[in-house]
């Protein structure tokens, strides 16, 4: 195995070529491989205990796509910071919404290894609040839906019909959810 050659950074992701293959990273050369990002599984209630719950799912302006994708909150975890954490705050950033309890977090996964080595966590959790109407950062455009099963169904028929991007992260969640009417033991609204 040889070593990467730096093909071209920026602030966020660096390009790399090695044996051959030709991939992004969002780490610099000789940094350890960590875990970059956190991807939220979030059930939405309007009291702590109130249960049937809802999907949280964002869409967001994507530039590659040049459209709107439905997807899961995620960012970027801060140097050191605590999986859970970074999954409170960007929930926090991108829908308004506050962690309630954490049931569940991942070990490293990986979403699309022969193009990027960039990795994640999942965490799944239950949330409550308003969602926020300006939700994100600046230069993030992103509208937040609250989805009851049948939401769900509806969401897959669009994307079969081809009016709606969904994320490769979110699909499995949404079938599971139209589906089965519940994720990690938790029962999602009709």
């Amino acid at each position: 195995m040889s070593t990467p050659t730096l093909l071209h950074a920026n602030r966020w992701i660096s390009l790399y070529e090695r044996d051959g293959w030709v991939y992004a990273s969002r780490r610099q050369t000789g940094q350890p491989r960590r875990i970059d990002a956190t991807t939220i599984i979030a059930l939405h209630s309007e009291a702590e205990a109130a249960s049937p719950h809802r999907l949280v799912v964002i869409e967001e302006f994507r530039v590659p796509i040049d459209g709107w994708e439905f997807g899961l909150p995620a960012g970027l975890l801060d140097g050191d910071e605590p999986v859970a954490e970074c999954a409170a705050r960007e929930l926090k950033e991108e829908t308004g919404l506050e962690v309630t309890r954490v049931l569940e977090q991942s070990g490293q996964t990986f979403s699309s290894p022969g193009l990027t080595d960039e990795s994640q966590a999942f965490v799944v959790l239950t949330c409550r609040g308003t969602p926020s109407l300006r939700p994100g950062i600046e230069g993030e455009q992103i509208k937040v839906h609250l989805l009851t099963r049948s939401g769900c169904r509806e969401l897959l028929e669009r994307n079969r019909a081809g009016t709606a991007a969904i994320s490769a992260r979110v699909w499995p969640l949404l079938f599971a959810v139209a589906h089965a009417g519940t994720f990690a033991g938790v029962a999602i609204a009709e």
